[in-house]
């Protein structure tokens, strides 16, 4: 990891079903990479701690400490909460595992833009972020701990509720893809990749 980031936690969610793929998506061979080890490398290259979001045994073993969610059954808020709980560090990375298009250039641009937010998020339309490729400060788990209380689970009903901030993604950023946040949920995704990837 880069030593140079004493102060970014990275928190790789890795908890989901995987129901549509109809088996464990995230030991998937993309070339010579699992596809979660495409997301796990951009967060090594930023953050000085690395944090698993997943109740699953992985195959091969993750070098990082796995985090099984505190309320089980409730989706990414779960993972994104009980991370949030164990993190060392304010500023925390959130990504998810099946987004093996995310990049460098995206988070470090995420990074810069988040000194005066609770939370920021990318988007390439507006009104659809990205809460599952996002920076959220680790003040934010009262907030989710209050809603998962309520019984309200979907992450986007914490944005305004906090000083949260949507960036548009678009191709004037030299990072910019239009297909940088694509979700690899079933086989026929795969055929969206670049080859050679």
């Amino acid at each position: 990891m880069n030593s140079s980031h004493s102060k970014i936690t990275g928190i790789l969610l890795a908890g989901g079903m995987s129901k549509r793929m109809g088996r464990e998506k995230g030991i998937l061979k993309i070339g010579d990479r699992f596809l979660y080890q495409y997301p796990l490398r951009i967060l090594e290259a930023l953050c000085d701690e690395i944090l698993i979001s997943t109740c699953k045994n992985f195959t091969p073993p993750l070098a990082y400490p796995t985090v099984c969610d505190e309320v089980a059954g409730i989706g990414p808020m779960g993972g994104i909460y009980t991370c949030l709980n164990r993190s060392s560090n304010d500023l925390n990375i959130v990504l998810s595992y099946d987004m093996p298009l995310v990049n460098e250039g995206l988070l470090k641009h995420l990074i810069h833009e988040s000194e005066a937010h609770d939370i920021v998020l990318p988007a390439l339309q507006k009104n659809k972020p990205e809460p599952l490729c996002s920076i959220y400060r680790k003040s934010v788990a009262g907030v989710f701990r209050d809603l998962i209380e309520k019984n309200i689970f979907a992450v986007h009903r914490i944005l305004p509720l906090v000083n949260s901030r949507t960036i548009l993604i678009d191709d004037r950023m030299p990072f910019y893809n239009p297909d940088i946040f694509l979700n690899i949920n079933q086989e026929s995704d795969l055929n969206r990749l670049p080859p050679g990837l």
